[in-house]
């Protein structure tokens, strides 16, 4: 293995969706707790309704896939969405809870943008994915960012800065998460999909005509 491909193992990684979606929820929970709602609503929605997109994404491009696209996808990436919503939406709600952080939007978003752009190269250099996969995987996560942004800027007043031990906690959530992520095994979802997908084929005539 070399250096070269570890370090893309290393950053895909940072795109797994059980430590995004669990960090994601965490916050989510704790906006919820200190009356923060609206945040903590906007959360829940953006990466639930980003991760159902994806799922079903995932189904109608393993069903039908072969008529698109000349066959080129198959299943698009959930790490390059869900990073490319996770950390947009980080930034965005740091420039919200933090005065200082709110001086330097475009850093923030700058380097979110670049973060869900290695992520999803890292998915092409391990063989996880294609070029074309990661694209309608990072299109599916912009498009729901973008859902993130206007629902956060038509949100109510400002929210304060969480406590220092809340910060702390999530932190350690998401570095814990990530660090099983790396000494373990990854969870997929694609294995029960393509047997969905086979039987919609074979059982139920779906897409083979």
């Amino acid at each position: 293995m070399t250096a070269y491909f570890s370090l893309a193992m290393a950053i895909t990684d940072f795109g797994e969706s059980t430590v995004l979606l669990s960090t994601a929820i965490a916050a989510s929970c704790w906006f919820w707790l200190s009356r923060q709602r609206q945040l903590a609503l906007i959360w829940l929605f953006s990466v639930g309704g980003c991760a159902v997109s994806m799922l079903a994404f995932k189904l109608a491009f393993l069903t039908c896939g072969h008529l698109v696209l000349g066959g080129t996808v198959h299943t698009p990436s959930g790490h390059s969405a869900m990073s490319a919503l996770f950390y947009g939406a980080a930034a965005l709600t740091v420039q919200r809870l933090i005065p200082q952080a709110a001086r330097h939007p475009i850093l923030l978003q700058t380097i979110a943008v670049l973060m869900a752009l290695a992520i999803g190269a890292s998915r092409v250099v391990v063989h996880a994915h294609s070029p074309q996969e990661v694209i309608v995987g990072l299109a599916v996560g912009f498009a729901w960012l973008g859902v993130f942004a206007w629902l956060l800027r038509n949100a109510g007043p400002s929210v304060t800065m969480p406590p220092a031990a809340v910060l702390c906690a999530l932190g350690l959530l998401y570095g814990g998460l990530l660090t099983m992520t790396m000494i373990g095994q990854h969870m997929t979802v694609e294995g029960v999909l393509f047997h969905v997908a086979r039987v919609l084929n074979l059982r139920w005539g779906v897409c083979t005509g």
